[in-house]
């Protein structure tokens, strides 16, 4: 019996059709005898991976993801601000930049070396012409003019005593006179003598001569008296400046040094600057240089903002002078009013009105697009958004002239953000 089933268990099985099943068809009894499988209804030995169902749901719900993505982008609508387009005026201007300036500004300096004794404005002061605006340490300065004056008030006494010897010598001069011509008619009458005659020559010589050489002497004394005078008149203004005085009306809108500090000349002290004579320099390309004249009218923008940021001004002055690099030139305008806190150099945008369009198409400047360089708007035609290229004109404020591209009627977005081919828009939104 052991033997028989041994040789069952060993002997392959063989089909209905006569194929051999080998050992691992069937399924082996309690008794050690194998039974078919499709006898029985065992499940198979193999079964699919479950990588292929991941993969599955993977790609269904990708695809999920798509459709509800393409369907946001191109089926839901988008509230877009609109603008209507339409013939309107035009105020056309011109922008650039600006920068505060004067051309009236002084560098207060002293004209002496010295030391600073007393300061008399600060920053932000206002100070008139003549105003004292420093003091140096002169006591050096007074003695020598007091030197001076003593020179001058020597000198002309020395005056006084060549014009007392000039006097002194006439009077001998008259009184040789007189001898000479008393002896002159005793000797043709043979009364005197040669001898005193020549004496009484010999005698009104020397008192014309000294009468010369008192005259002479009046000259040098009058010329020392002018020298000395001269002198004491140079002291006098060198004592003069060290007092440091305003030159005009101004500003002081800097302060370089204080009490106590040690100048040289031409050192400069403080920074004065007339408020009358300030003016904003703004730069232009040259291509607008025939679009502007003296008194049109500006408005000034500060760097910053708050309150008195913007005021108005009037062109005053074209530059005839472009620079060779940028291809610009300077406008100057004169401003009506100065903001309540200002500084030279302080930097701010010039706008010029330089002409007024009628019935022209003007759009937002910020509804302008471009591409590679072209400009261009997003117009809405069907519901739906597509950017067409546009030719652009003039500028003013926030809108800009549109030549060609668009017709009375249009409607584009007047401010395109994330906006893409074919977007849906929300009929009726916002527009202008």
């Amino acid at each position: 019996m052991d033997q028989k089933i041994t040789d069952a268990r060993a002997r392959p099985r063989r089909t209905a059709k006569g194929k051999d099943t080998g050992r691992h068809a069937g399924v082996p009894t309690d008794g050690g005898a194998f039974i078919d499988a499709k006898v029985i209804g065992a499940r198979p030995l193999s079964r699919p991976d479950g990588r292929f169902r991941r993969v599955g749901a993977a790609v269904i719900a990708l695809a999920a993801i798509c459709a509800v993505w393409l369907g946001n982008r191109y089926l839901v609508s988008h509230a877009v601000e609109q603008f209507t387009v339409k013939a309107t005026n035009l105020t056309v201007d011109l922008t650039g930049p600006a920068t505060l300036d004067a051309t009236r500004t002084s560098l207060v300096s002293s004209r002496l070396q010295g030391v600073i004794a007393m300061m008399r404005v600060d920053r932000n002061d206002r100070a008139n012409q003549g105003d004292v605006i420093a003091e140096m340490v002169t006591d050096d300065l007074k003695s020598e003019l007091g030197a001076s004056l003593a020179s001058v008030d020597a000198a002309r006494r020395a005056v006084d005593v060549a014009i007392a010897d000039r006097e002194h010598a006439e009077a001998v001069l008259a009184n040789a006179q007189a001898n000479f011509d008393r002896k002159k008619v005793l000797v043709e009458k043979t009364i005197a003598s040669q001898e005193s005659y020549d004496t009484a020559v010999a005698t009104l010589r020397q008192a014309e001569a000294d009468l010369k050489r008192s005259q002479a002497a009046i000259e040098q004394a009058k010329a020392q008296e002018a020298s000395a005078t001269a002198t004491a008149e140079l002291q006098r203004v060198k004592l003069e400046e060290g007092t440091i005085r305003a030159p005009f009306d101004g500003v002081v809108i800097s302060r370089d040094h204080y009490v106590g500090d040690t100048i040289t000349p031409g050192s400069e002290i403080v920074q004065l600057v007339d408020t009358a004579s300030i003016i904003l320099s703004a730069r232009f390309d040259e291509s607008s240089i025939s679009r502007l004249s003296p008194g049109q009218k500006a408005v000034i923008r500060f760097n910053g903002g708050g309150k008195g940021a913007s005021i108005m001004a009037t062109v005053l002055r074209i530059g005839r002078q472009v620079d060779t690099e940028t291809r610009e030139f300077s406008v100057d305008l004169r401003p009506d009013t100065l903001p309540p806190n200002w500084a030279l150099g302080q930097r701010g945008m010039t706008t010029i009105e330089i002409d007024t369009r009628k019935g022209v198409l003007a759009v937002p400047a910020a509804a302008i697009e471009r591409r590679q360089g072209k400009p261009g708007v997003w117009i809405v035609d069907g519901g739906r958004a597509y950017w067409i290229a546009v030719t652009l004109g003039d500028a003013g404020g926030p809108f800009v002239e549109v030549v060609k591209g668009l017709q009375p009627g249009d409607v584009i977005l007047s401010e395109p953000r994330d906006v893409y081919f074919g977007m849906k828009i929300a009929e009726g939104g916002a527009r202008r």
